[in-house]
């Protein structure tokens, strides 16, 4: 049975100041756009009313989420922060399910998170993955959620190296992976790895993250690479039964950090954001 969504494009501006300036950069907010929940610094928001209040606004349509609040997130780098402590974040994910009541929604879970276990110590992917499995543990019996957890790109781990660590979190509730968020490899070249880590989950399905990919990669530069255009747009026409969606996981024009030029992380660049329009038309 072929995956549907009913996606929510925003009908607020998410970016404000950028249209008198940068008039095109108003065609991206035109798609749907994934609604990422964490906090920098350690400091705990908890989301129950605004994801309440985003429902509510969406309905009949629905948003994407991304959960992106793990203790000691993206490993300190650009986009570092999450909570303090494992019992903060679960109470954080306890909040997030509140918000959710009844709904399904597509939630991405942990950006770069398991990933980045292969080039940690062996104590430290132990803790790790046990306040990992418990969150989605949380996540899958207390929502209807379809949860995509985050195993990285085509070019990070092997698909033996993210069956291990998926295998390691997930409860058959989970839905199944996400691939490429924020990232840069092809749509071609992510589907394919996919297609081959399904083979060793052959329950699981897959979205894939195609906001910036447009150009593929810019070797192996992951920070603000230039030259890079929009990807497909957010479907659910994916060509692939196992491939259930391609999402804008990243807003298109948010910057992945202080690199090339960029803002802080996660801050939207207009500059940026007309470059990748302008990048997908030639």
């Amino acid at each position: 049975m072929t995956f549907s969504y009913p996606f929510f494009v925003n009908n607020f501006d998410r970016v404000k100041n950028y249209r008198e300036d940068f008039p095109t950069v108003g065609e991206i907010f035109e798609h749907p756009m994934t609604f990422w929940y964490g906090v920098r610094d350690g400091k705990i928001t908890y989301p129950e009313k605004s994801i309440k209040r985003l429902l509510k606004r969406a309905a009949p349509n629905l948003p994407i989420f991304a959960i992106y609040n793990l203790p000691n997130r993206d490993m300190g780098q650009h986009s570092k922060g999450g909570v303090k402590s494992g019992e903060g974040y679960l109470e954080f994910i306890n909040s997030f399910c509140d918000g959710i009541e009844g709904q399904c929604p597509i939630i991405i879970y942990e950006p770069d998170a398991l990933a980045h276990l292969a080039d940690s110590t062996k104590d430290s992917v132990i803790t790790r993955l046990d306040l990992i499995k418990n969150a989605l543990s949380i996540l899958s019996e207390r929502t209807l959620a379809h949860i995509y957890v985050d195993i990285g790109h085509s070019n990070w781990l092997s698909p033996e190296q993210a069956n291990t660590l998926l295998s390691a979190v997930c409860n058959s509730k989970i839905r199944g992976f996400a691939l490429n968020t924020s990232n840069y490899r092809t749509t071609k070249e992510s589907m394919e790895f996919g297609l081959r880590l399904c083979e060793l989950r052959p329950n699981d399905y897959f979205v894939i993250d195609t906001s910036r990919n447009g150009n593929g990669p810019f070797g192996n530069e992951w920070c603000n690479p230039p030259g890079r255009a929009l990807g497909n747009p957010p479907s659910c026409n994916t060509g692939n039964e196992k491939c259930d969606a391609f999402v804008w996981a990243k807003v298109p024009g948010e910057s992945d950090g202080l690199c090339n030029g960029g803002p802080r992380a996660g801050r939207f660049w207009p500059e940026q954001a007309e470059k990748l329009i302008s990048a997908c038309k030639q």
